[in-house]
């Protein structure tokens, strides 16, 4: 009975520890949450003259915007993830369909669930909360692409590193986004990080995104600055995450590893 229990001990020790990205989620999850919690705590006590409904306001629009980015990267990322797992990668590109074509498919598609997903969900917070998002006015829809645009990036990415690296990557279709929650900056602002997070942070365009919507909701302003820069940094890591992709596509034709894709 011991021997047993001891195969079976280390054939899930093998898959927990097995691969960088799961090694990843088992570890950074606990260190996330004390960070964007204490980041956060800093921020309300910090910030208590801001009164209960504009930081409640401040949250319910932080979390509404952040979910736009959540379900756009998922939404692109289980959809190429579903072709893996039936093994319909390889049947697809036997046909005359091309990488770019399937980049905008992808995109479409996401587009779609995160507009699915997000609409009960802001009513609810309406009627419950008395939450009015459309406060933000145009600069909602200039947030909404954008943070659909970082979505995007993100699941190229790792999709990418799918075909590359094989299916122990699929963690990282969770992980990442999380990965990223400190250094975004969503319900706390820049300068409440430590000096070092922050060199990092400038560089994340949900950064500027969410800097923007407090600046909107609290002084009632936005900076235009930050428009330059989220469109430029925006654009960057969307040319290089779909150039990423349709490079592991090619390279995943060439060495015959499609063939190999699926559960």
């Amino acid at each position: 009975m011991f021997f047993r229990i001891y195969a079976l001990l280390m054939r899930y020790r093998h898959i927990a520890f097995g691969s960088l990205p799961r090694i990843i989620s088992i570890f950074y999850w606990p260190s996330v949450q004390i960070l964007f919690w204490g980041f956060f705590t800093d921020f309300l006590i910090s910030n208590n003259s801001l009164g209960v409904w504009s930081t409640l306001n401040i949250i319910l629009s932080a979390v509404v915007l952040w979910d736009v980015l959540f379900r756009g990267q998922l939404g692109l990322s289980m959809s190429f993830f579903e072709e893996l797992w039936s093994r319909n990668l390889c049947n697809l590109f036997i046909t005359p369909i091309r990488g770019y074509e399937l980049v905008i498919s992808l995109t479409l598609i996401s587009f779609l669930r995160t507009v699915v997903g997000l609409t009960p969900a802001i009513f609810i917070a309406n009627f419950f909360f008395k939450f009015h998002l459309f406060e933000l006015s145009f600069y909602l829809i200039f947030f909404f692409f954008n943070l659909l645009l970082v979505g995007w990036s993100i699941g190229f990415f790792v999709s990418g590193l799918v075909l590359r690296f094989g299916h122990s990557f699929e963690e990282l279709a969770w992980a990442i986004i999380f990965i990223l929650l400190p250094f975004s900056c969503v319900y706390y602002p820049l300068d409440s990080l430590p000096i070092i997070m922050q060199k990092i942070s400038i560089v994340l365009p949900p950064v500027h995104i969410f800097e923007s919507m407090r600046s909107i909701i609290i002084k009632g302003v936005m900076p235009f600055e930050n428009i330059k820069i989220i469109l430029f940094l925006n654009f960057f890591f969307f040319s290089a995450s779909v150039l990423f992709f349709l490079r592991m596509i090619k390279l995943s034709r060439i060495n015959g590893t499609l063939m190999n894709q699926g559960e």
